[in-house]
Protein backbone atom coordinates (compact mmCIF):
# COMPACT_ATOMS: atom_id res chain seq x y z
CA UNK A 1 0.00 0.00 0.00
CA UNK A 2 1.16 3.46 -0.64
CA UNK A 3 1.60 5.81 1.43
CA UNK A 4 1.65 9.57 1.72
CA UNK A 5 3.52 11.42 5.07
CA UNK A 6 3.71 15.55 4.79
CA UNK A 7 6.31 16.76 6.62
CA UNK A 8 9.92 15.43 7.77
CA UNK A 9 10.24 16.87 11.10
CA UNK A 10 9.63 14.74 14.14
CA UNK A 11 6.11 13.64 13.66
CA UNK A 12 6.75 12.89 9.61
CA UNK A 13 9.67 10.56 10.34
CA UNK A 14 9.06 8.46 12.86
CA UNK A 15 5.36 8.06 11.20
CA UNK A 16 7.33 7.07 8.17
CA UNK A 17 9.27 4.55 10.24
CA UNK A 18 6.39 2.91 11.90
CA UNK A 19 4.88 2.81 8.20
CA UNK A 20 8.10 1.32 6.70
CA UNK A 21 8.19 -1.61 9.49
CA UNK A 22 4.74 -2.35 8.87
CA UNK A 23 5.38 -2.94 5.02
CA UNK A 24 4.06 0.90 3.41
CA UNK A 25 5.92 1.69 0.20
CA UNK A 26 5.87 5.81 1.77
CA UNK A 27 7.00 8.71 0.47
CA UNK A 28 7.33 12.09 2.50
CA UNK A 29 7.35 15.62 1.27
CA UNK A 30 8.82 17.90 3.08
CA UNK A 31 9.26 21.82 2.27
CA UNK A 32 12.89 22.28 3.05
CA UNK A 33 15.57 20.81 2.24
CA UNK A 34 16.60 18.94 5.51
CA UNK A 35 14.80 16.94 7.85
CA UNK A 36 13.77 18.13 11.28
CA UNK A 37 10.75 20.63 10.70
CA UNK A 38 11.03 23.61 12.66
CA UNK A 39 14.68 22.34 13.74
CA UNK A 40 16.15 22.39 10.17
CA UNK A 41 17.48 25.38 9.03
CA UNK A 42 14.79 28.11 8.77
CA UNK A 43 12.35 25.90 10.13
CA UNK A 44 12.46 28.83 13.05
CA UNK A 45 13.99 31.49 14.90
CA UNK A 46 17.99 31.53 14.90
CA UNK A 47 19.06 30.05 18.33
CA UNK A 48 15.92 27.96 18.63
CA UNK A 49 16.93 25.83 21.68
CA UNK A 50 15.07 23.08 23.30
CA UNK A 51 13.71 22.82 26.38
CA UNK A 52 13.69 19.18 27.07
CA UNK A 53 15.81 17.33 29.87
CA UNK A 54 17.34 14.53 29.55
CA UNK A 55 16.26 11.58 27.53
CA UNK A 56 13.06 13.61 26.76
CA UNK A 57 13.54 14.30 23.45
CA UNK A 58 14.51 11.32 21.88
CA UNK A 59 12.17 8.21 19.93
CA UNK A 60 11.89 4.74 21.68
CA UNK A 61 15.00 2.91 19.70
CA UNK A 62 17.36 5.39 19.43
CA UNK A 63 19.17 7.08 22.28
CA UNK A 64 19.81 10.66 23.03
CA UNK A 65 21.95 11.93 25.79
CA UNK A 66 21.31 15.55 24.87
CA UNK A 67 19.69 17.95 27.12
CA UNK A 68 18.34 21.01 26.46
CA UNK A 69 20.25 20.70 23.44
CA UNK A 70 20.39 23.49 20.60
CA UNK A 71 18.49 23.33 17.22
CA UNK A 72 21.57 22.03 15.47
CA UNK A 73 21.93 19.55 17.61
CA UNK A 74 18.34 18.64 17.79
CA UNK A 75 18.39 18.17 14.11
CA UNK A 76 21.63 16.33 13.59
CA UNK A 77 19.97 13.71 16.10
CA UNK A 78 16.59 13.42 13.75
CA UNK A 79 18.38 13.63 10.66
CA UNK A 80 20.46 10.43 12.25
CA UNK A 81 16.81 9.20 13.03
CA UNK A 82 15.95 9.23 9.50
CA UNK A 83 19.29 7.87 8.21
CA UNK A 84 19.08 4.63 10.67
CA UNK A 85 15.44 3.52 10.06
CA UNK A 86 15.58 3.90 6.20
CA UNK A 87 13.58 7.24 6.24
CA UNK A 88 15.94 9.56 4.63
CA UNK A 89 15.71 7.79 1.38
CA UNK A 90 11.94 8.10 0.97
CA UNK A 91 11.83 12.39 1.62
CA UNK A 92 11.53 14.36 -1.31
CA UNK A 93 13.02 17.49 0.26
CA UNK A 94 12.16 21.29 -1.14
CA UNK A 95 8.82 19.84 -2.59
CA UNK A 96 5.48 21.54 -1.03
CA UNK A 97 2.16 19.74 -1.14
CA UNK A 98 -0.61 21.79 -2.99
CA UNK A 99 -3.22 19.84 -2.57
CA UNK A 100 -4.60 16.77 -1.26
CA UNK A 101 -8.43 15.35 -2.16
CA UNK A 102 -10.32 12.00 -2.22
CA UNK A 103 -10.05 9.96 -5.40
CA UNK A 104 -13.48 10.17 -6.57
CA UNK A 105 -15.71 7.02 -5.66
CA UNK A 106 -18.59 5.96 -4.02
CA UNK A 107 -18.37 5.62 -0.49
CA UNK A 108 -16.97 7.44 2.37
CA UNK A 109 -14.22 10.42 1.73
CA UNK A 110 -11.17 8.67 1.44
CA UNK A 111 -12.53 5.11 1.12
CA UNK A 112 -10.51 5.13 -2.29
CA UNK A 113 -7.43 6.75 -1.34
CA UNK A 114 -5.96 9.71 -1.97
CA UNK A 115 -4.66 12.31 -5.04
CA UNK A 116 -1.81 14.15 -3.91
CA UNK A 117 -0.56 17.60 -6.00
CA UNK A 118 3.38 18.50 -5.43
CA UNK A 119 5.71 21.13 -6.58
CA UNK A 120 8.96 22.39 -6.32
CA UNK A 121 9.02 24.33 -3.10
CA UNK A 122 8.18 28.31 -3.20
CA UNK A 123 7.97 28.16 -7.47
CA UNK A 124 4.61 28.87 -8.14
CA UNK A 125 5.21 28.53 -11.97
CA UNK A 126 6.70 24.89 -11.84
CA UNK A 127 4.57 21.70 -13.43
CA UNK A 128 2.37 20.21 -10.58
CA UNK A 129 3.48 16.47 -10.24
CA UNK A 130 0.16 14.26 -9.04
CA UNK A 131 0.31 10.96 -7.79
CA UNK A 132 -2.11 8.71 -6.06
CA UNK A 133 -1.79 7.07 -2.07
CA UNK A 134 -3.64 4.55 -0.90
CA UNK A 135 -3.42 6.79 2.80
CA UNK A 136 -2.23 9.95 3.66
CA UNK A 137 -0.70 10.87 7.20
CA UNK A 138 -0.72 15.21 7.63
CA UNK A 139 2.42 15.70 10.19
CA UNK A 140 3.05 19.05 8.54
CA UNK A 141 3.59 20.48 12.16
CA UNK A 142 1.85 23.27 14.35
CA UNK A 143 4.58 26.28 13.86
CA UNK A 144 4.63 26.55 10.39
CA UNK A 145 1.75 29.30 9.38
CA UNK A 146 1.99 32.16 11.80
CA UNK A 147 -0.11 34.59 13.30
CA UNK A 148 0.56 38.19 13.59
CA UNK A 149 -1.97 40.43 15.24
CA UNK A 150 -3.42 42.67 12.47
CA UNK A 151 -2.82 46.26 14.18
CA UNK A 152 -3.87 49.64 13.46
CA UNK A 153 -0.77 52.24 12.00
CA UNK A 154 1.23 49.75 10.50
CA UNK A 155 2.14 52.11 7.82
CA UNK A 156 3.28 55.14 9.80
CA UNK A 157 5.76 52.33 11.69
CA UNK A 158 9.37 52.76 9.78
CA UNK A 159 10.90 49.99 11.49
CA UNK A 160 10.93 46.19 11.28
CA UNK A 161 8.22 44.13 12.07
CA UNK A 162 9.14 40.42 11.91
CA UNK A 163 7.41 37.21 13.77
CA UNK A 164 9.89 34.85 15.60
CA UNK A 165 9.97 32.10 12.99
CA UNK A 166 11.65 35.18 10.89
CA UNK A 167 14.41 35.94 13.70
CA UNK A 168 18.59 35.35 12.55
CA UNK A 169 21.27 36.23 13.34
CA UNK A 170 22.32 40.00 13.85
CA UNK A 171 18.25 40.82 14.07
CA UNK A 172 18.69 42.62 17.05
CA UNK A 173 21.96 44.03 16.86
CA UNK A 174 22.22 47.86 17.80
CA UNK A 175 18.45 47.93 17.70
CA UNK A 176 15.82 49.01 19.95
CA UNK A 177 14.32 45.79 20.39
CA UNK A 178 10.58 45.28 21.27
CA UNK A 179 9.27 41.58 21.34
CA UNK A 180 5.61 40.81 21.61
CA UNK A 181 4.05 37.54 23.72
CA UNK A 182 4.14 35.78 26.70
CA UNK A 183 5.14 32.44 25.69
CA UNK A 184 8.57 30.27 25.77
CA UNK A 185 9.51 31.97 22.41
CA UNK A 186 8.89 35.28 23.75
CA UNK A 187 10.69 34.84 26.83
CA UNK A 188 13.80 32.56 24.82
CA UNK A 189 14.14 36.03 22.56
CA UNK A 190 13.58 38.83 24.94
CA UNK A 191 16.53 37.89 26.74
CA UNK A 192 18.56 37.23 23.97
CA UNK A 193 17.61 40.70 22.32
CA UNK A 194 18.78 41.73 25.86
CA UNK A 195 22.63 40.36 25.54
CA UNK A 196 22.13 41.82 21.45
CA UNK A 197 20.38 44.70 21.11
CA UNK A 198 20.83 48.82 22.34
CA UNK A 199 17.82 48.50 24.59
CA UNK A 200 15.20 45.18 24.95
CA UNK A 201 11.68 45.14 25.91
CA UNK A 202 8.89 42.33 26.38
CA UNK A 203 5.31 43.08 26.33
CA UNK A 204 2.69 40.57 27.56
CA UNK A 205 -0.76 40.45 28.09
CA UNK A 206 -0.49 38.12 30.91
CA UNK A 207 2.48 36.24 32.67
CA UNK A 208 1.82 32.89 31.78
CA UNK A 209 3.95 29.83 33.99
CA UNK A 210 7.21 28.46 33.21
CA UNK A 211 8.72 26.02 34.36
CA UNK A 212 12.10 26.11 35.82
CA UNK A 213 14.74 22.86 34.85
CA UNK A 214 15.08 22.39 38.35
CA UNK A 215 12.26 21.99 41.31
CA UNK A 216 11.94 21.20 44.79
CA UNK A 217 14.47 24.70 45.54
CA UNK A 218 16.32 23.71 42.74
CA UNK A 219 17.38 20.53 43.54
CA UNK A 220 15.74 17.88 41.19
CA UNK A 221 15.27 17.98 37.53
CA UNK A 222 11.13 18.74 36.55
CA UNK A 223 10.81 15.47 34.78
CA UNK A 224 11.36 13.78 37.78
CA UNK A 225 8.61 15.78 39.39
CA UNK A 226 6.01 16.10 36.79
CA UNK A 227 6.58 13.21 34.44
CA UNK A 228 5.45 10.84 36.75
CA UNK A 229 2.30 9.17 37.52
CA UNK A 230 2.51 10.65 40.76
CA UNK A 231 2.69 14.08 39.61
CA UNK A 232 0.43 13.76 36.96
CA UNK A 233 -2.18 12.43 39.55
CA UNK A 234 -2.61 15.55 41.18
CA UNK A 235 -4.04 17.19 37.77
CA UNK A 236 -7.74 17.12 37.61
CA UNK A 237 -9.23 14.22 36.29
CA UNK A 238 -8.63 12.86 33.05
CA UNK A 239 -11.71 12.64 30.69
CA UNK A 240 -11.15 8.97 29.72
CA UNK A 241 -12.24 6.69 32.18
CA UNK A 242 -10.26 3.64 30.92
CA UNK A 243 -7.49 5.97 32.24
CA UNK A 244 -8.00 6.64 35.57
CA UNK A 245 -6.52 4.97 37.86
CA UNK A 246 -6.76 4.88 42.01
CA UNK A 247 -4.39 7.43 42.63
CA UNK A 248 -5.96 9.71 40.22
CA UNK A 249 -8.99 9.70 42.15
CA UNK A 250 -7.46 11.68 45.06
CA UNK A 251 -9.46 14.11 46.69
CA UNK A 252 -9.82 17.31 45.07
CA UNK A 253 -9.40 18.83 48.89
CA UNK A 254 -5.59 17.21 49.08
CA UNK A 255 -4.73 18.20 45.36
CA UNK A 256 -5.73 21.72 46.19
CA UNK A 257 -3.21 21.94 49.38
CA UNK A 258 0.17 20.19 47.18
CA UNK A 259 -1.07 22.49 44.48
CA UNK A 260 -0.38 25.32 46.72
CA UNK A 261 3.28 23.39 47.96
CA UNK A 262 3.90 22.86 43.97
CA UNK A 263 3.03 26.53 43.30
CA UNK A 264 5.35 27.86 45.89
CA UNK A 265 7.81 25.83 45.16
CA UNK A 266 7.57 26.83 41.62
CA UNK A 267 7.53 30.28 42.28
CA UNK A 268 11.10 30.26 44.11
CA UNK A 269 12.51 27.66 41.84
CA UNK A 270 11.85 29.91 38.77
CA UNK A 271 12.88 33.09 40.30
CA UNK A 272 9.41 34.52 39.94
CA UNK A 273 10.06 35.64 43.65
CA UNK A 274 12.54 37.57 42.53
CA UNK A 275 10.82 39.50 40.37
CA UNK A 276 8.48 42.03 40.68
CA UNK A 277 5.22 41.17 41.78
CA UNK A 278 3.38 42.26 38.49
CA UNK A 279 6.05 40.03 36.54
CA UNK A 280 4.35 36.57 38.64
CA UNK A 281 1.41 34.67 37.28
CA UNK A 282 -1.83 35.51 39.00
CA UNK A 283 -3.37 32.09 39.27
CA UNK A 284 -2.36 29.16 41.36
CA UNK A 285 -1.26 25.68 39.36
CA UNK A 286 -2.30 24.11 37.98
CA UNK A 287 -4.16 27.13 36.24
CA UNK A 288 -2.78 27.41 32.54
CA UNK A 289 -0.18 24.35 33.03
CA UNK A 290 -0.32 23.91 29.32
CA UNK A 291 0.85 26.68 28.02
CA UNK A 292 4.05 26.64 30.11
CA UNK A 293 7.60 26.04 28.95
CA UNK A 294 10.45 25.98 30.31
CA UNK A 295 11.95 29.63 31.99
CA UNK A 296 14.73 30.45 29.60
CA UNK A 297 18.58 31.06 31.28
CA UNK A 298 19.44 34.14 32.12
CA UNK A 299 15.65 35.93 31.74
CA UNK A 300 14.94 36.81 35.52
CA UNK A 301 18.51 38.23 36.07
CA UNK A 302 18.11 39.97 32.51
CA UNK A 303 15.06 41.91 34.46
CA UNK A 304 16.67 42.27 37.17
CA UNK A 305 19.75 43.78 35.91
CA UNK A 306 17.35 45.96 33.82
CA UNK A 307 18.69 44.49 30.63
CA UNK A 308 15.28 43.88 29.59
CA UNK A 309 11.70 46.29 30.47
CA UNK A 310 8.97 44.14 31.14
CA UNK A 311 5.42 45.54 30.24
CA UNK A 312 2.11 43.83 31.40
CA UNK A 313 -0.25 44.88 29.26
CA UNK A 314 -2.13 44.48 25.67
CA UNK A 315 -0.63 46.03 22.06
CA UNK A 316 -3.31 48.89 20.90
CA UNK A 317 -1.35 50.10 17.66
CA UNK A 318 1.71 50.95 15.95
CA UNK A 319 3.45 54.29 15.91
CA UNK A 320 5.78 56.12 14.26
CA UNK A 321 8.47 55.32 16.54
CA UNK A 322 7.23 51.90 17.46
CA UNK A 323 4.01 50.54 19.40
CA UNK A 324 1.54 52.10 21.46
CA UNK A 325 -0.25 50.14 24.48
CA UNK A 326 -3.54 49.84 25.96
CA UNK A 327 -2.46 51.43 28.89
CA UNK A 328 -1.08 54.51 26.72
CA UNK A 329 2.30 54.14 27.33
CA UNK A 330 4.37 54.37 23.83
CA UNK A 331 7.52 52.12 23.61
CA UNK A 332 10.06 53.26 20.92
CA UNK A 333 11.55 50.22 18.59
CA UNK A 334 13.61 49.69 15.68
CA UNK A 335 12.67 46.01 15.51
CA UNK A 336 9.14 44.76 16.81
CA UNK A 337 9.22 40.96 16.93
CA UNK A 338 5.61 38.90 17.64
CA UNK A 339 6.02 35.78 19.10
CA UNK A 340 2.21 35.05 19.35
CA UNK A 341 1.83 31.68 18.10
CA UNK A 342 0.78 30.03 15.02
CA UNK A 343 -2.55 28.76 13.05
CA UNK A 344 -3.07 25.66 12.59
CA UNK A 345 -4.46 25.86 9.10
CA UNK A 346 -3.97 23.10 6.39
CA UNK A 347 -4.27 25.44 2.99
CA UNK A 348 -3.31 22.00 0.82
CA UNK A 349 -6.36 20.05 2.17
CA UNK A 350 -9.46 19.51 0.80
CA UNK A 351 -11.67 19.50 3.86
CA UNK A 352 -12.20 21.08 6.96
CA UNK A 353 -10.51 19.83 10.53
CA UNK A 354 -12.11 22.20 12.06
CA UNK A 355 -15.21 23.03 14.00
CA UNK A 356 -16.64 27.07 13.49
CA UNK A 357 -14.51 27.85 16.76
CA UNK A 358 -11.43 26.96 15.08
CA UNK A 359 -10.76 23.71 16.98
CA UNK A 360 -9.34 20.80 16.04
CA UNK A 361 -12.18 17.74 15.52
CA UNK A 362 -10.32 14.74 15.39
CA UNK A 363 -11.20 11.25 17.45
CA UNK A 364 -8.18 11.16 19.95
CA UNK A 365 -6.86 13.61 18.35
CA UNK A 366 -5.56 11.88 14.84
CA UNK A 367 -8.27 11.32 12.43
CA UNK A 368 -11.32 13.29 11.58
CA UNK A 369 -14.87 10.54 11.77
CA UNK A 370 -16.17 10.01 8.60
CA UNK A 371 -13.00 10.14 6.87
CA UNK A 372 -11.07 7.25 5.60
CA UNK A 373 -7.28 6.55 5.10
CA UNK A 374 -6.32 10.08 6.15
CA UNK A 375 -4.60 10.78 9.46
CA UNK A 376 -3.10 13.68 11.82
CA UNK A 377 0.59 13.15 13.71
CA UNK A 378 1.79 15.84 15.64
CA UNK A 379 -1.61 17.36 16.68
CA UNK A 380 -2.28 15.59 20.05
CA UNK A 381 0.24 18.01 21.48
CA UNK A 382 1.49 17.18 24.93
CA UNK A 383 4.52 18.84 26.83
CA UNK A 384 6.84 15.84 25.23
CA UNK A 385 5.92 15.96 22.28
CA UNK A 386 8.30 13.79 20.62
CA UNK A 387 7.21 10.40 22.53
CA UNK A 388 3.54 11.80 21.68
CA UNK A 389 4.10 11.57 18.25
CA UNK A 390 5.71 8.34 18.39
CA UNK A 391 2.71 6.67 20.01
CA UNK A 392 0.51 8.54 17.86
CA UNK A 393 2.14 7.07 14.83
CA UNK A 394 1.81 3.48 16.10
CA UNK A 395 -1.51 4.39 16.84
CA UNK A 396 -2.24 5.47 13.20
CA UNK A 397 -0.65 2.98 11.66
CA UNK A 398 -2.68 0.24 13.45
CA UNK A 399 -5.74 2.30 12.84
CA UNK A 400 -5.17 2.00 8.72
CA UNK A 401 -4.36 -1.63 9.42
CA UNK A 402 -7.58 -2.26 11.18
CA UNK A 403 -5.86 -3.68 14.09
CA UNK A 404 -7.12 -1.22 16.41
CA UNK A 405 -9.01 -3.33 19.65
CA UNK A 406 -12.21 -1.68 19.00
CA UNK A 407 -12.79 1.90 16.66
CA UNK A 408 -16.53 3.45 16.99
CA UNK A 409 -18.03 4.04 14.20
CA UNK A 410 -18.43 8.00 12.68
CA UNK A 411 -21.53 8.79 15.35
CA UNK A 412 -19.19 7.24 18.35
CA UNK A 413 -16.27 9.12 16.92
CA UNK A 414 -18.32 12.84 17.11
CA UNK A 415 -19.59 12.22 20.51
CA UNK A 416 -15.93 11.11 21.52
CA UNK A 417 -14.52 14.38 20.02
CA UNK A 418 -17.35 16.22 22.19
CA UNK A 419 -16.88 15.03 25.16
CA UNK A 420 -13.14 15.54 24.67
CA UNK A 421 -13.31 19.12 23.85
CA UNK A 422 -15.64 20.03 26.15
CA UNK A 423 -13.35 18.82 29.39
CA UNK A 424 -9.94 20.31 27.24
CA UNK A 425 -12.74 23.56 27.68
CA UNK A 426 -12.70 23.07 31.00
CA UNK A 427 -9.22 21.98 32.60
CA UNK A 428 -7.25 23.31 29.28
CA UNK A 429 -8.50 26.56 28.16
CA UNK A 430 -7.83 28.38 24.69
CA UNK A 431 -5.85 24.76 24.00
CA UNK A 432 -8.30 24.81 20.77
CA UNK A 433 -8.78 20.94 20.91
CA UNK A 434 -5.07 20.29 19.95
CA UNK A 435 -2.79 20.81 23.52
CA UNK A 436 -3.13 17.83 26.11
CA UNK A 437 -0.88 19.86 27.97
CA UNK A 438 0.93 17.96 31.03
CA UNK A 439 -0.79 14.79 30.59
CA UNK A 440 1.52 12.91 28.66
CA UNK A 441 1.46 9.80 30.84
CA UNK A 442 -2.70 9.55 30.66
CA UNK A 443 -2.66 10.32 26.77
CA UNK A 444 0.19 7.72 25.93
CA UNK A 445 -2.17 5.18 28.65
CA UNK A 446 -5.16 5.85 26.39
CA UNK A 447 -3.21 5.11 23.14
CA UNK A 448 -1.97 1.63 24.63
CA UNK A 449 -5.66 0.57 25.40
CA UNK A 450 -6.80 1.58 22.68
CA UNK A 451 -3.99 -0.92 21.03
CA UNK A 452 -4.87 -3.43 23.38
CA UNK A 453 -0.92 -3.21 24.98
CA UNK A 454 -0.04 -3.24 28.51
CA UNK A 455 -0.16 1.12 29.72
CA UNK A 456 2.23 -0.22 32.75
CA UNK A 457 5.80 0.29 31.45
CA UNK A 458 8.07 -0.30 34.02
CA UNK A 459 8.78 -4.12 36.22
CA UNK A 460 7.00 -2.76 39.59
CA UNK A 461 4.66 -0.28 41.14
CA UNK A 462 7.38 2.02 42.82
CA UNK A 463 8.95 2.26 39.33
CA UNK A 464 6.29 2.78 37.75
CA UNK A 465 4.77 5.85 39.61
CA UNK A 466 7.70 7.74 41.15
CA UNK A 467 10.24 7.20 38.46
CA UNK A 468 9.81 9.30 35.01
CA UNK A 469 7.11 8.32 32.61
CA UNK A 470 6.70 10.29 29.88
CA UNK A 471 9.47 9.33 28.36
CA UNK A 472 9.67 7.04 24.92
CA UNK A 473 12.30 4.19 25.88
CA UNK A 474 9.64 3.09 27.63
CA UNK A 475 7.88 1.95 25.01
CA UNK A 476 10.27 -0.01 22.79
CA UNK A 477 9.02 -2.55 20.37
CA UNK A 478 5.40 -1.90 19.77
CA UNK A 479 5.93 -2.27 15.86
CA UNK A 480 7.27 -6.35 16.43
CA UNK A 481 3.78 -6.31 18.68
CA UNK A 482 1.62 -5.43 15.70
CA UNK A 483 -1.23 -8.32 14.20
CA UNK A 484 -1.36 -7.54 10.87
CA UNK A 485 -4.58 -7.91 9.32
CA UNK A 486 -5.45 -6.14 6.35
CA UNK A 487 -8.78 -4.27 6.17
Amino acid sequence: MRACVVGAGPAGIVTAKVLLENGFDVTVFDKYERVGGIWSPGGCYDGLSNQSALRLFEFADLPNRLRFASSVDCQRYLEDYARTFGVLDRVRPGTEVTSIRPVDGPGRVGASGWLVDSRPAGDEDAPVRREAFDHVVVASGAHHHVHVPDLPGRESFRGTVLHANDVRSGTFTGKRVVVVGGGKSALDLATRAAREATSATLVQRKINWMIPERLLLGTVGYRWILFTRLGEALLPRYHDPACVRPVDRLDDRVKRVLWRLVTRDMLISAGYTRLPKRLRPDRPLPFHLAHAGVMPRGYVRAVRRGLLTAEVGAVEAYTDEGLRLATGREVPADVIVFATGHRRVFPFLDLEPHDDTGRLRLYRGIVPPGVDRLGFVGFRQVFNNIMGVELTAHWLVRHFLGTLRATPDEQGMEAAVDARLAWQERVLPGTGGYDFGPYDIHCADELMHDMGLPSHRARNVLAEYLLPGGVAHRYRGLTASTTHRRP
